[in-house]
């Protein structure tokens, strides 16, 4: 009986096991599979991790086992097995912004899982069982720290994987010998500047453009294995990077030819922890290109690539006269904006676009820059302008059929984008103005700084702010209040949707509400 009781319990943990683990996996997944940066999750939410009621459940029958006496034992089970029934019907699955997709990586994880409860069955069958299922017990009430140790023993086959996928990667590339790769990065605005840049760049050549936000490593590998074929003449590259070195592992492999940088700021401070290490990171696109064919195309406009020392082949676009490239007769609407692009040597193109914001008029200008020097005339460039097309969730204005609009900014994760949709919602002057925000992560040591900024940007642009999550929005709140915003005109909501529920209850034919930010499941 005892053993028939001993695979019921097996069955039991493995259950619950894999339901805890299939959270704690999300989250490694949406950290990118960064094993330091799930080991900061947990030590964010040990009380998540560390449960106490599990702990309790499952030591109580680990303490009877050391007992040892035949009714402590029955005991034992009886407790172990009603205990985990508990802990599977009272734990409920986390809801998803972004889903978990089971990838051959999480298969491997799984595997590795299986093999683990493998050995654990046959040990306890012919060994003492009280003392391995004391260990499993143990197991299962950390085992979102069980995620963390195996992502560490698959490490070395993961590297082993990666690199064969690399390496296939670059011998596509080399495959394609006339391909010409454009390398964009950037604190904020690379990823409307790559849809940008391959809408206009696509009238003249065949190009391939990381997909979404397709720009770690991997991504940029996948792309290129999965999409690229001999007939692309241009491979438009996005590179995002958490820390040094990261955007040098991207241009090893693709080797660019051309680069954008669009912005050097206070972003994923956590990990650079400072500046000059941002700085020397997105520079690394700059100093991959080569020396003679390669071109550098620079935001003038952002005050730490002007006091970067660039050797490069450099083109600089902006807003002023100060760049090669730059904007003039600019005009901004709730509608759209309406400019000309200064080009040296030719005529100014006039441009009009549904794009909202300053930001996007600066990422239009760049792709102008490298469109005049990759060959396109000022008809193919205003014929691809005409196509430009808001980013989904970037910006992104959408009409709902009472009336009222919606800002999509839901994307946008850093403090420059922030202010200017703060902008452009303060310019929508005769509507009630509704912002949604929990703020901005990722800063480190300039998190409360720059979240207070937003709260006092926040105040001078809306109406009605409704903060999402109690703990993380507290700076943007201090900032609120230090402009002496009304109390009543503030709702901090414990989450998005508790924030649409009341965003639903003060909307009229005559909002327009910006959503800025969303923060993914391993933040709320």
């Amino acid at each position: 009986m005892e053993r028939v009781l001993l695979n019921i319990s097996l069955i039991l943990i493995l259950v619950y096991f894999y339901k805890i683990t299939r959270h704690g996996l999300h989250i490694l997944q949406l950290e990118n599979y960064y094993i330091d940066r799930y080991a900061v999750w947990m030590k964010r939410y040990i009380k998540k991790v560390l449960n106490i009621k599990v702990i309790i459940v499952l030591l109580i029958p680990i303490i009877l086992f050391v007992i040892n006496t035949e009714i402590s034992i029955n005991i034992a089970f009886a407790v172990e097995i009603f205990g985990l029934l508990y802990l599977i019907i009272s734990t409920k699955r986390e809801k998803e912004k972004k889903a978990f997709v089971v990838t051959a990586r999480i298969k491997r994880i799984y595997t590795t899982y299986l093999i683990f409860f493998a050995v654990a069955v046959i040990c306890s069958n012919l060994f003492d069982y009280k003392i391995v299922l004391s260990i499993v017990n143990v197991c299962a009430m950390v085992a979102y720290t069980f995620v963390y140790i195996v992502s560490l023993i698959n490490k070395p086959v993961e590297k082993s994987i990666r690199r064969g996928f690399c390496k296939k990667a670059q011998k596509k590339l080399q495959d394609i010998p006339d391909l010409k790769v454009v390398g964009i990065t950037g604190s904020y605005g690379k990823t409307s500047t790559k849809y940008i840049v391959n809408t206009i760049l696509s009238q003249k050549y065949n190009t391939l453009m990381t997909p979404e936000s397709y720009n770690t490593t991997m991504g940029v590998v996948r792309t290129i294995n999965e999409k690229l074929n001999p007939m692309h003449q241009l491979f438009i590259c996005e590179m995002g990077a958490k820390y040094v070195g990261d955007i040098k592992e991207i241009t090893d492999i693709v080797g660019p030819t051309y680069g954008i940088v669009t912005a050097i700021g206070p972003q994923h401070l956590d990990t650079f922890k400072s500046l000059d290490n941002v700085r020397k990171t997105k520079l690394e696109l700059v100093d991959s290109l080569p020396e003679e064919e390669g071109i550098a195309f620079v935001n003038w406009e952002d005050e730490n690539i002007r006091n970067s020392k660039i050797t490069k082949n450099m083109i600089k676009f902006g807003l002023t006269k100060e760049a090669d490239y730059y904007a003039e007769n600019i005009n901004i609407t709730e509608k759209g904006s309406s400019f000309d692009v200064v080009i040296p040597g030719k005529e100014s193109i006039s441009i009009k676009t549904r794009l909202l914001g300053s930001l996007n008029i600066l990422n239009i200008v760049g792709a102008v820059a490298i469109a005049d020097k990759l060959g396109l005339t000022p008809d193919e460039i205003k014929v691809g302008a005409k196509y430009i097309r808001p980013v989904p969730h970037r910006l992104d204005l959408k009409q709902n059929p009472n009336g009222s609009i919606i800002i999509d900014d839901a994307y946008n994760s850093n403090n420059r984008g922030a202010k200017m949709a703060l902008e452009v919602l303060k310019s929508f002057e005769n509507k009630k103005r509704i912002l949604i925000t929990p703020g901005i992560v990722e800063l480190g040591d300039k998190a409360v700084e720059i979240n207070q900024e937003l709260g006092r940007n926040a105040a001078d642009s809306s109406d009605f702010i409704i903060l999402v999550g109690v703990n993380q929005t507290v700076p943007i709140y201090n900032g609120i209040k230090e402009k002496g915003y009304p109390e009543s005109q503030i709702y901090i909501a414990q989450n998005l949707q508790d924030a649409l529920s009341k965003m639903n209850e003060i909307l009229t034919e005559n909002s327009v509400v910006l959503l800025e930010n969303d923060l993914p499941d391993n933040y709320l």
